[in-house]
């Protein structure tokens, strides 16, 4: 190894948190959180805080033995009781945690998210200091690699009562579990540091003597800065791509990330509401949209036009070996036809007893959604005769609270697998889902998934099946446009090793990395 263990890394936008109730992405604070599990290569499931484990016969309750030099970065005992007061708080209607949902399938989750049922029912107790109990309604068969997610961390009760609203706003307003902890960092700033949590458990596999994460200025400034040597990392946009992609540190990462077209069903406009609630208006805007045009001319990079709702890479079938994505029944209607587009128009205008209609795009504002949304404005003024598109451009940080309260018609929005499994898509869009943000109502496609995510130690055929078949359904009905699945390309050092990089998930983990002379 190199005596000059000290990396800096670039990326897209600043991190506005580091509460793991409230964060919206949880990329940015792998490094610095750890769970009962870890994420290794491969999406391989690591020992984290947890030990050693046991599984019940009927697989739905869960007894964890928590290491016993777990620590905070302050030093204090990590602790089972750590773990109840976190996954509570998350679950809690009045955190209001976008990513409560995922605690779907623990006892009583659903229950105390609606607030029916207080947090003390949820199926999580410590029974001792160092042991956690978590009892299931259902087996769920990608929980090991669920509970690897940092939204299952331990949070500190004392930070939280202490700090209230400044809670995790700054480096100095939170505790860490994981290899790293934060110095240098307040909410949105540009940079942040990270050095090593001097009490991690497993610090001994800890390289780094310093990590610095910076927000891109702009794509040029980054690519000098990595040709100048001064950073390790940094991500091409747009023709940076086939200026670079003969280099030999010029690398592609797909991952398990679709960005797509949100519809805003309750939408306060009344035309736009009436052309959103419309199925072919809906149906001609996603055949509309060329998906290898608007990749090659405004991502110039290496993502993958979409075969369906779920990724390509995400899950195989246990029997047949066969991609999800490659058996997703619903393929044809999002690929660009423009004939049929216009009959889908058409019959929309007809139907709605109009002939032009004004629909607003809300996009963030970053460099490649703005690049995206250009595009897809440009070609749905084109083939769809009578549509105006307009832009609204907000702050990427604003686009989750946007969504949420429903300030929008149309979003240009994405969703990356938590799990392996292609129910992490699916169950998105049902109607108790707080990702669903523009409210789409399907009571047959709600009873499906809800019979999927409660048969997983049925027949995995079966529940297959009934996958293909909700999938299908929300693409008929085009309840959300696929768009692609996202794949960056990067350039990066050579000499920066054991980055573990995976498909879903947290994509990202510095926890070993380490730089070579």
């Amino acid at each position: 190894m190199s005596q000059n263990q000290t990396v800096t890394i670039t990326e897209q936008s600043p991190l506005s948190t580091v509460d793991i109730s409230k964060v919206a992405s949880f990329t940015k604070l792998r490094s610095s959180t750890e769970g009962l599990f870890r994420l290794g290569k491969n999406s391989h499931v690591n020992a984290g805080l947890a030990k050693s484990y046991t599984v019940s016969k009927n697989a739905k309750v869960y007894t964890f033995n928590l290491r016993q030099n777990a620590r905070w970065s302050d030093g204090e005992p990590i602790t089972a009781s750590d773990f109840v007061y976190s996954w509570q708080r998350s679950v809690a209607p009045k955190t209001r945690s976008v990513n409560a949902g995922l605690f779907t399938g623990i006892k009583n989750a659903t229950q105390v998210r609606k607030g029916t049922l207080p947090v003390s029912k949820l199926g999580v107790k410590a029974l001792s200091k160092h042991r956690l109990q978590v009892t299931l309604s259902h087996p769920i068969v990608y929980f090991e690699t669920l509970l690897a997610y940092p939204l299952f961390a331990p949070q500190h009760k004392a930070m939280v009562d202490r700090y209230g609203n400044r809670y995790g706003m700054s480096a100095d307003t939170q505790l860490y579990s994981g290899p790293f902890k934060l110095v240098h960092w307040k909410a949105d700033s540009k940079t942040r540091t990270l050095v090593p949590n001097p009490y991690y458990w497993d610090k001994a596999h800890v390289y780094l003597k310093r990590l610095t994460i910076t927000t891109q200025k702009s794509p040029a400034a980054s690519l000098k800065a990595f040709n100048a040597g001064k950073i390790a990392e940094t991500q091409l946009i747009g023709a940076q791509i086939p200026a670079n992609e003969d280099r030999t540190d010029y690398v592609v990462r797909p991952f398990s990330l679709m960005r797509d077209i949100n519809y805003n069903f309750n939408t306060a406009n009344k035309s736009a509401k009436q052309l959103i609630n419309n199925r072919n208006a809906r149906l001609a805007i996603s055949h509309a949209i060329d998906r290898k045009l608007l990749i090659n001319t405004a991502l110039q990079n290496a993502s993958l036009p979409p075969k369906g709702f779920v990724t390509v890479g995400l899950s195989k079938n246990n029997l047949t070996h066969s991609d999800f994505a490659d058996q997703q029944r619903g393929t044809s209607y999002v690929k660009g036809n423009p004939s049929v587009a216009k009959q889908e128009w058409q019959l929309a205008c007809n139907q709605l007893k109009q002939s032009r209609f004004t629909l607003t795009l809300t996009i963030p504002n970053d460099l490649v959604s703005l690049k995206v949304g250009t595009n897809i404005k440009q070609q749905l003024m084109k083939r769809l005769n009578g549509l105006t598109i307009n832009l609204n451009t907000i702050p990427s940080k604003q686009l989750t609270k946007q969504a949420t309260q429903g300030h929008y018609e149309l979003l240009l929005s994405g969703w990356g697998a938590d799990y392996p499994d292609p129910l992490t898509f699916l169950q998105i869009m049902t109607d108790n889902s707080r990702h669903n943000y523009g409210h789409w109502q399907n009571q047959t496609y709600n009873e499906l998934v809800d019979q999927i995510s409660d048969s997983q130690n049925g027949n995995a055929q079966t529940r297959w099946e009934q996958m293909l078949t909700a999938e299908k359904l929300l693409m008929t009905q085009q309840a959300i446009t696929p768009l692609y699945q996202q794949a960056d390309s990067y350039l990066t050092d050579a000499k920066l090793n054991g980055v573990v990089h995976n498909i879903s998930g947290v994509v990202n983990d510095y926890k070993s990395a380490y730089m070579v002379k």
